[in-house]
């Protein structure tokens, strides 16, 4: 569960490593004149594209093996869009050298409502709602002391792999819960912080069949 626990936080330590490990890799130059320009994006709003492109619940039951992960922002800030987008790669080589490679666990959906997501030898249980009309995703668990945690997020297949988008927010949360001594941890709290400053950021897993 340790282990699983560092996806999360690796991938979203990606958004608030520019001042320190990924620094060599982070082009400031590629954010062109956000600096002193506006902060906002002027798009079509991704939620709206999610609701469109929506898979249909058929599509996503059954088995499906850890891909990769990413981080994905949905808000305004340009900023914070160009910093997410350069630093996916620093979080997916981190995460290969933590042992999360292709195939390390499953998930597994049933049209009954309940899941399950498979590691070495464990097994976690929850259960899940999902509304292919929004492609709102609710996954719920209940940890080993009786803590019920819910995380929101949607639903999505690109390439014929399901993206499973949990909010940052709840990813968080989740964390803090399994592993309450990082609370107090500064990268922790340093991640947090973006997430409370910056609305709209997603962790999300890729798998494939």
């Amino acid at each position: 569960m340790k282990r699983l626990i560092i996806v999360a936080l690796v991938a979203l330590m990606g958004v608030v490593a520019l001042p320190t490990t990924a620094s060599a890799q982070f082009d400031l130059s590629k954010l062109g004149g956000l600096f002193g320009g506006s902060s906002s994006k002027t798009t079509k709003s991704p939620y709206a594209t999610l609701a469109e492109n929506a898979p249909q619940k058929s599509q996503v039951l059954g088995v499906w093996k850890y891909s990769s992960i990413c981080v994905e922002y949905l808000g305004t800030s340009a900023f914070a869009d160009a910093s997410v987008s350069q630093l996916n790669t620093f979080a997916n080589t981190e995460l290969k050298e933590a042992g999360i490679v292709p195939g390390c666990f499953t998930i597994k959906l049933q049209s009954n409502g309940k899941g399950s997501l498979s590691y070495e030898d464990m097994v976690y249980e929850g259960s899940y709602t999902y509304d292919s009309a929004k492609a709102r995703f609710v996954l719920t668990v209940v940890t080993d002391d009786g803590k019920t945690l819910s995380c929101n997020g949607f639903l999505k297949i690109v390439n014929g792999k399901l993206g499973m988008m949990i909010k940052a927010e709840d990813a968080l949360n989740a964390v803090s819960v399994a592993a309450p001594e990082l609370r107090a941890d500064s990268t922790f709290l340093m991640i947090q912080g973006v997430v409370d400053s910056f609305s709209g950021i997603y962790l999300t897993l890729y798998c494939g069949r």
